[in-house]
């Protein structure tokens, strides 16, 4: 019962509910024999860019930088500019850690030059790149698929500033995809773009 109305009954098949549920009074009763399994899930971005960072055996770390290598004040970023965004991760307990995806939330302001479609810019400062395992992008975030091991591995990508405006960073995460003790999350913020 949600709100002490019915949702639904368990008839052998999954019982979704996915609406109403946030603010509410949830009840499971139980009648019969056998075991009753549930779990509750609950995804999204606070509004504020206030976020808990917080680094257990991982530590993940964004910076973001101008072509020539520089960190730049990501409130005072010009439309159109291309930006290189270094993810650095590490194994703090210095342990190989495997299974680890990175996930990097990009404020709205900002465009992910997809390197499957375009080709690698000329930056020669970058020295040691590391390669994901693998990698997965999308309109808001990039996902890098890797082992974390007690060298510090950095990841670049290129983002373009597109849209002026203030906008929410999200924080960068770093999570051990089968065990969940291991994790970081940190760099939430705000980001400004100025026209030009």
């Amino acid at each position: 019962r949600v709100n002490g109305k019915s949702a639904g009954t368990f008839s052998g098949e999954d019982l979704v509910i996915s609406k109403g549920l946030v603010g509410s009074s949830v009840e499971i009763e139980v009648s019969g024999q056998g075991p009753v399994f549930y779990f509750w899930q609950l995804d999204g971005l606070p509004a504020s860019s206030a976020n808990k960072e917080t680094d257990q055996f991982l530590q993940v770390r964004r910076t973001v930088l101008n072509r020539a290598g520089q960190a730049v004040n990501l409130n005072a970023i010009r439309q159109g500019e291309l930006l290189v965004v270094d993810l650095a991760l590490t194994s703090i307990d210095r342990s190989s850690i495997e299974n680890v995806v990175i996930t990097d939330l990009l404020p709205a302001g900002f465009e992910i030059e997809n390197p499957r479609l375009t080709e690698a810019r000329e930056m020669p400062w970058i020295k040691e790149a590391a390669t994901p395992d693998y990698f997965d992008v999308r309109d808001d975030r990039i996902h890098l698929f890797t082992t974390a091991t007690n060298v510090t591995r950095h990841f670049y990508y290129v983002v373009r500033a597109v849209s002026p405006g203030t906008y929410v960073l999200g924080a960068a995460s770093a999570d051990a995809m089968y065990d969940g003790s291991y994790h970081s999350y940190s760099g939430s913020g705000t980001v400004r773009i100025f026209a030009p």
